[in-house]
């Protein structure tokens, strides 16, 4: 069964992309406005070409008109001539009758020349009356009026002449006009589609040639493991919806990783904690059997000399004092072998002040902590919380260690943790507050990013905090950082209350 394309189909993230954001879609669109551009070309031309043929016309028929003129002037000329001839002929009856059937004969083509150049009529209307004079009653007087008439007949003619020359003249014009501005509007319609194809290209596939190079170089790095921004973009087509992809994928492999480096950083705790565990338990056991003799003999010369009132007792001779070292030394060994028992992996109650009470004193015996004083305030009414106790020791380690080491140049004060512990109806609060160098304020809001550290190089992962805040949320809390610049740092980490818990007074 083949694959069904993200488009369409909800998309590599759920989403159903509009047709016009696709890129099928805007590939429609640019086919579109293309067809309606050519489409108002072929209008233009067309409405062109009706212009260029209207004026073909135009100077067909003014090529005919001015053909027809030319015969028309040539028959009126000779007509003219004839009447000037047969003016002074002696037979004025057959001269009337000659002109009467040249005349005539102009008849017809000023009828035709009549519509166009209405002036004409009046010449028209008075050769007909000549003709007919001269057929009926010839006289010299007629042959005059008829000359007189064809004078004005020839100017007329004239004038009817240069207007069709003009005319032709005009249209001869508007042709080359018609002609010369479709070349133009062809040239710039096709020049325009040139540029703007052009142009659509240019912007539509280098930016997506651009884009794809930025989500194969995103995602190479993302395959590296490199740290790198997401993906910004303003894209809603198909390669918007691959980059949303490619920061989903950035985002569940980061996730994994985070929890990867969480469940390495567990294990390591537990295995640091196991060997510490079995070397402190051997340790112990040779430890103490020396001890336990040196306590008893202690014991036995302190109640001695206590028994037999030594003079010595309490100046020279202080068995009292390796009794109690001896003691101090014992309880040391035995805070060390209980802290290193492997703790339960499973949530369950515990006794929070406890469990901090045995890490501080655990860590103790760190040499950042020998010039710090860890004072603790612990509540005696703190309810039992739920909470898998090996991963509470591992946040309070954390904790501890990044105050001492905030506290490693300090100068002016005396260093000093307060460890303290609270509680009210629906929370129990853990604070771990130092008076070291404090995080500046733009560093702050970046405390809990993995990765983010302001210790030196080998000096940090910048997982603590990161790590501290999955394990606190595992167990249903919060955790929280104030800090001052110069004064100090409090974090803060607030459990629930189990449903039976106890209450606070």
């Amino acid at each position: 069964m083949t694959e069904k394309s993200p488009v369409g189909d909800g998309g590599p993230l759920g989403q159903r992309l509009p047709l016009l954001n696709s890129l099928r879609g805007k590939g429609w669109l640019f086919t579109f406005l293309l067809a309606v551009y050519f489409s108002i070309i072929t209008l233009v031309v067309a409405f062109e070409r009706k212009t260029m043929l209207e004026s073909v016309n135009l100077l067909q028929s003014i090529n005919a008109r001015e053909e027809y003129l030319v015969g028309l002037n040539y028959a009126v000329s000779r007509a003219v001539v004839s009447v000037n001839e047969n003016y002074f002929a002696p037979d004025v009856e057959a001269s009337g009758k000659m002109l009467a059937l040249e005349v005539e004969a102009l008849l017809p083509g000023l009828s035709r020349l009549q519509t166009a150049y209405p002036e004409l009529t009046e010449s028209r209307t008075m050769l007909e009356r000549m003709v007919k004079e001269l057929v009926d009653d010839p006289s010299r007087a007629s042959i005059a009026d008829l000359r007189a008439a064809m004078h004005r007949l020839v100017l007329s003619l004239d004038r009817v002449t240069a207007d069709v020359a003009a005319k032709k003249v005009i249209f001869a014009e508007q042709y080359h006009n018609s002609f010369q501005r479709l070349t133009t509007e062809w040239l710039a319609f096709g020049g325009f589609a040139l540029i703007f194809v052009a142009f659509v290209f240019k912007v539509f596939f280098r930016g997506l040639s651009v884009d794809i190079e930025r989500v194969r170089r995103h995602a190479t790095r993302v395959l590296r493991g490199e740290p790198s921004a997401k993906l910004l973009h303003s894209r809603k087509d198909e390669l918007g919806l691959l980059m949303e992809a490619v920061n989903s994928m950035q985002d569940e492999l980061s996730r994994r990783e985070s929890e990867l480096e969480l469940t390495r950083q567990q294990n390591f705790h537990k295995e640091k904690m196991a060997a510490v565990g079995s070397l402190a338990a051997a340790v112990a056991h040779e430890i103490n059997n020396p001890l336990s003799a040196i306590v008893g003999v202690a014991q036995a010369m302190n109640n001695e000399c206590q028994d037999t009132r030594c003079s010595h007792y309490g100046e020279e001779c202080h068995p009292n004092m390796i009794l109690e070292q001896a003691t101090r030394v014992m309880q040391i060994t035995r805070q060390i072998s209980e802290f290193s028992v492997p703790q339960s992996q499973e949530a369950e109650l515990t006794d929070l002040n406890s469990l901090l009470r045995s890490t501080a004193n655990f860590v103790k015996f760190d040499r950042r902590f020998r010039r710090i004083d860890v004072s603790l305030e612990l509540d005696g009414n703190l309810p039992a919380v739920v909470l898998v106790a090996d991963h509470m020791v591992q946040v309070a380690m954390n904790l501890l260690i990044n105050a001492a080491d905030a506290m490693a140049n300090l100068e002016g004060r005396m260093p000093t943790i307060r460890l303290a512990t609270t509680c009210d109806a629906e929370w129990v609060t853990a604070k771990v507050v130092d008076n070291g160098s404090g995080i500046p304020k733009q560093v702050l809001p970046h405390v809990f990013e993995e990765r983010f550290t302001t210790k030196g190089p080998g000096r940090g992962s910048g997982l603590g905090l990161s790590v501290c805040r999955s394990l606190i949320a595992k167990a249903g809390g919060v955790i929280d950082v104030r800090s001052e610049e110069g004064v100090g740092t409090e974090v803060e980490i607030r459990l629930p209350v189990p449903l039976l818990g106890a209450d606070c007074r």
